[in-house]
């Protein structure tokens, strides 16, 4: 019975800072404070920012997918490869510069002309945010 009681205390002793309570704040995983509690509608609001401790993992950042052939991929709503007058009125900055990127005028754009179109909308957005700016 001695022997049992003393190997006993020799594995808590062991273990004793193994079965220790992990603090989750160690590795990064805490708010940096209290969330709150649910109003009465269940919602809770304000929810704190997450902290990182310095030297944490952290995982990598997910690429956005914003390459001009997945604008496209997005306003080519029946798929067929081009941009019909009709797809393109959900976008207001696509509408102004359609006319002008349908070099063929055949009233759809193709990806080249759709790019041109982009780049149209964003020189015109640049060029009305500097005209607002002075």
């Amino acid at each position: 019975m001695k022997r049992f009681i003393a190997l006993g205390a020799t594995l808590l002793s062991i273990a004793g800072p193994a079965a220790a309570i992990d603090y989750p704040e160690e590795r990064g995983l805490v708010p940096s404070v209290v969330p709150p509690a649910p109003d009465e509608t269940g919602r809770v609001n304000n929810v704190p920012q997450w902290r990182v401790t310095p030297g944490a993992p952290t995982e990598a950042p997910v690429a956005a997918a914003n390459s001009i052939d997945d604008y496209f991929a997005r306003y080519d709503a029946n798929h067929d490869g081009v941009i019909t007058w009709s797809e393109a009125q959900v976008d207001p900055d696509l509408v102004h510069a359609f006319n002008r990127a349908d070099a063929n005028s055949d009233s759809v754009l193709t990806r080249a002309e759709f790019q041109d179109a982009a780049r149209i909308a964003v020189m015109e957005r640049n060029s009305a945010a500097g005209a607002s700016g002075r």
